[in-house]
Formats: structure tokens, sequence, C-alpha cells
């Protein structure tokens, strides 16, 4: 396997692999058939003649088979485990209050609530499975907003068991590690592991237990023992509190003990989610259904079937949305405009900057426009270790990502090698995640700082070979001459409007059959423990309140709005 197919580790192998089989199987059914042999056999309406060449290229794109199995999360298929994980997706006591800052701890002037107040989301709010686990409640939309304001557009959480990385930039490497770090992420959800822990013991004890044997939660826990709130790291040393850190650093205060506790549960809270997001699988489209019958089978029309073949062959892209995912799961710049409200910008990232450094030659995990160079970063960093799929709470320890599975040491930049080679490859620079083209129809807005709003608009970009100019810029020390270097597959296509247009017709025949209702929604809401149980918490984390599904309102905050912690 070529190095390129997993630039973060081994873990893309697997759809390198269904790219491969894919293209010997293009290359057999186009030997066989010869140049034009096959025309009549695959012409559709309107004297639509395929290839056979084409035909395989298309029958590669389906069906979609079963996610992967999970090796680090044990549970990744238990049904107890697939129902509390639907339980805690919809449950918007996991949230915490809001910060109203972006990425980059400016203060902004929106989020969904006031500075302070509860912002009540769920992971629903942002990734309504109805809609195939996407966000459509931003506003403006174009980054997601929860606690503050992201930095990219919100991804899909159906057919997400299928990457090997998670997020736009690649930062986490499993679906439970990617939950608990939105989790307390001061953008998104802004909770904290400590609160959860709670939300667990008073709401769900019972079903927890018997969805995580192996590791019970204590028998009457104190708040003495367990503080209502807390998280690492967010003060310096063991802190009593303060007017505006209420309770302090209280999980770097417990004892190690009661830390490992806090931290299993909370692992194994994102196991849940994890567990059900694996059943969020898009299947049966028109698409799909026209593969299994065959061209002129009517389940798509003349002009989406010129738009299959265009994409399988002129338009060229099936070079990078292949597989039955219709991604290949790495990284490219396709010469999109980093900007946007609030998408943090090169000009943001000075040299020293804590917030975001983007020097160039030596950018560093902080550098978010650097796109998966800073994901691959982050991922391979000893703070992230904790719940990394080769970290202690992973149920595969030896899945790392170095050789033979053993961790790697901390990814330095221009220091020495570490286990896992000389550190990320310096073409990541500006690269971003080919996304599933599955349920795109639903999916807008479009890109990872979600640019363009329709697929016309995506379908355009390709055509004329990116935006001029946009990408990151490469210096000699990446080994370029400095300027953007776009991904070589990013070329004027000389695409007709006709041609534009059926490509259009073409993505919009990819979205899968409705899941049932009882998959895609809340589950009873269970009462748990009196409301005041832990009056010295947030008081929203133990409501009983549900997020409403389609909620899509966005509160101004304060014009003095500052940084929070």
């Amino acid at each position: 396997m070529a190095p390129a197919c997993y630039p973060f580790g081994r873990h893309v192998a697997r759809l390198c692999r269904l790219s491969a089989q894919a293209a010997v199987t293009i290359l057999a059914v186009a030997a066989a058939a010869g140049c034009h042999s096959a025309d009549k056999a695959f012409c559709a309406s309107q004297g639509c003649a395929w290839t056979g060449t084409e035909w395989a290229r298309v029958q590669t794109l389906s069906p979609l088979p079963d996610p992967p199995a999970d090796p680090s999360n044990a549970h990744w298929n238990d049904p107890l485990a697939v129902a509390l994980g639907q339980a805690f997706y919809f449950d918007t006591r996991f949230s915490g209050t809001a910060t109203l800052v972006d990425s980059l701890d400016r203060p902004v002037a929106a989020a969904r609530a006031a500075k302070g107040a509860p912002i009540d989301i769920a992971c629903a709010t942002c990734h309504d499975p109805r809609r195939a686990g996407t966000d459509d409640t931003s506003a403006p939309a174009t980054v997601s907003i929860g606690a503050g304001i992201y930095d990219v557009n919100g991804q899909q959480t159906a057919n997400a068991a299928f990457y090997p990385l998670l997020y736009w930039n690649g930062r986490s490497d499993s679906l439970w590690s990617q939950a608990v770090a939105v989790n307390e992420s001061n953008v998104s959800m802004n909770s904290s592991r400590l609160q959860d822990f709670w939300v667990v013991v008073d709401f769900y004890a019972d079903r927890y237990d018997q969805a995580f044997p192996e590791a019970p939660l204590p028998q009457a826990p104190t708040t003495a023992e367990f503080p209502p709130r807390g998280k690492p790291g967010s003060l310096a040393g063991c802190q009593a509190g303060s007017s505006t850190e209420p309770f302090g650093d209280a999980f770097d205060c417990m004892t190690a003990a009661n830390q490992q506790i806090v931290d299993q549960v909370f692992a194994n809270w994102g196991k849940a989610i994890a567990a059900y997001e694996t059943t969020l699988v898009s299947r049966d489209s028109a698409f799909d259904r026209f593969v299994k019958d065959g061209p002129g089978s009517g389940w798509i029309s003349p002009a989406a079937e010129h738009g299959a073949r265009l994409f399988v062959g002129k338009a060229s892209c099936i070079d990078c949305h292949n597989t039955p995912l219709f991604s290949d799961g790495r990284f490219h710049d396709v010469a999109v405009p980093q900007t946007g409200t609030d998408v943090p910008t090169v000009v943001d990232c000075p040299s020293g900057s804590p917030e975001c450094d983007c020097t160039p030659g030596n950018e560093g995990h902080s550098c978010e426009p650097s796109g998966a160079w800073a994901g691959a970063l982050r991922l391979y960093a000893a703070s992230a270790k904790t719940f990394r799929r080769d970290g202690p709470f992973s149920d595969a320890p030896g899945d790392g990502p170095g050789p033979d599975g053993e961790p790697c040491a901390t990814t330095k930049v221009g220091g020495a090698p570490d286990d896992c080679g000389d550190g990320p490859d310096p073409r990541l620079k500006g690269a971003w995640r080919t996304p599933s083209l599955r349920d795109v129809a639903l999916t807008a807005p479009y890109m990872h700082d979600g640019y363009y709003q329709t697929l016309t608009d995506v379908v355009r970009h390709y055509n004329r070979g990116g935006v001029p100019g946009a990408g990151m810029a490469f210096t000699p020390a990446d080994g370029g001459a400095g300027g953007p270097r776009v991904a070589v597959q990013i070329k004027p296509l000389d695409l007709t409007d006709d041609e534009v247009a059926d490509l259009v017709a073409f993505l919009e025949t990819l979205t899968g059959a409705p899941l049932p209702v009882e998959q895609t929604s809340a589950p009873p809401v269970d009462a748990g423990a009196p409301a005041d149980a832990h009056s010295d918490a947030d008081a929203h984390v133990v409501t009983d309140a549900q997020p409403a599904a389609d909620a899509r309102a966005v509160t101004d905050g304060p014009a003095d709005a500052s940084p929070g912690q």
C-alpha cells in the first residue's frame, strides 16, 4: 500500500483497498468489453449509450456495505449501547452554557443563547438524523453554531461510521473519540465530563450499567468526591474556583482513581453515541436501484443517467468520490477560499499567537486554516491520547496508527522522527477531507467552510478548476516555491451548462430512503432524579427538556462579549 493512501497512518487503508479493488474491476470489465462492443447493451433512453468501462465504474459505487467493525469500541453494535446512545444523542442535558466565542477564542455577536446562559442543545440539534445527520440550523448558513461559532461547516453523521478519520481535518480516529471532543469544545456543546457523569448517574444509571457491565458506575457517589462540573486543565493546578469559574479546576483536584472512573464513563458515553451513529446508514437511493436494475430501468431520469456517465468519465468526479461511500477518505486542497463569517484565515493566525499560529513552514496544530496538517498534529499529540484508539480507554489498544499498531510518540514539527515517521506530509496543508456524496442534496451548505449554497455552485466550482489563488500557500520549507498547491485533480473540465445540470440531476439521485421514525427521533424522556438533585450545577443539567429537531433560533449576545474559558 502506497503511503499516499493513508497519510495519517494505516486506518485509511481500508478505503484505499476498496478503491484498488474497484480499479481492478474497471480494468477487467473494460478489457472484456472492448472500446465500443458494450454500447448497445448499456444503452439508456434517448440514445445515451453506456460503454462497458463506464458501467463498470458506476457499479463500483453501489451497493453500500455494512459499516466496518470498530475494534476500539467493543460495544459498536451492541443493541443496549445503541439504544442508550440514541437517548444520549437527543438529550440536551449534556450541553453547557454559551461562550459567544469563535474557534480562535475571539468574541462573536451570536450563538444559541446569551453568554453564560444554557444552550440546551444535543447532538441531534446540529446533526439531525432526519436530514442525513447534517446541520441546517445555523445562521448565517456557513459554519455551525453552538455555544460559540465553529470554524467549519458541520458534517453529516449518516455513514460516518465508514470513515477511518473524523472531522474535516481528520483530527479524530474514531466515532466515540469524536463525540467526547465535541462535548467539551467551548464552541460546540461546552459541557464537561463531570457534568456528563452526573447526568448519566441521575438519569441513566441502570441502563448504563446494563450496557457497560465491565465498568459500572460507583455506588452512591457524592459531589464531594465527584464535583458537579469540570474537565482537565481549565485552570493551572488545583484551584478552588472563582466568580468566573465557580467549579475551579475541579477535575484536576480529584483523586486519580476518581478521575479514572469519570474518564471511563465519559469514554463509554461516546461509545454509546458511536454505536447509535453506526446505525445511521444511507441506502436504497434511486441511484442504488438504478445500478441494481441497469440503464434505462427508470429509477433515474435520462439527464441523471447522462450525469452519471459524466461523473465517471469526462468530469472525473470518481477520482476522489469513489467507492460505495462516494469518498476516497483522503484529504485534498480543492481550491476553495478560506473565507466566510468567523472562518479563520492565515492572516488571523500570526507568528507566536497562542490561539492560532500559521508561521509559514512551521505551522502548529493551532493553525486551523491548514486543514489536515493541523488535524494530523492534533491526532498524534500526547494531549489527545486519552481518548484515542490507541489510548487507555480504547478496547483495542494495539490498533494504533504506528507500525504494527503501536502508539505514536508526539508528532514534532521540524523535529526528530517519531514512531510514525517525520510528522505530517506537507501536502496536507490546506487539504480537507473528501466528503461522502450520499444524501448530498440534503447537506447544504457545501465545502468545509460552507462556501457554496447549492449543488450547481459546487459543480461550477470544479468545472472552472477551483477559485484562482485559493488554497494554502506552500513555502520552500514544504518543498514548494510558494503559492497554493491544489490537488492535481483540480483543473477546468469544459462542461457545458447542460452537462452541469445533468451532473446535478445525478447527485440528486443519491438521497437514501428515509430511516424509520423511531430510529431518527428522541426516545421517551427518562425523568430520573428530582430537578434539584445537583442544584450547584448548571440548572439545565437536570431539566427534562429535549431538543426540537428543527430548532434554528440563534440568539444575539451582548456586544461586549469576551472570550470564555
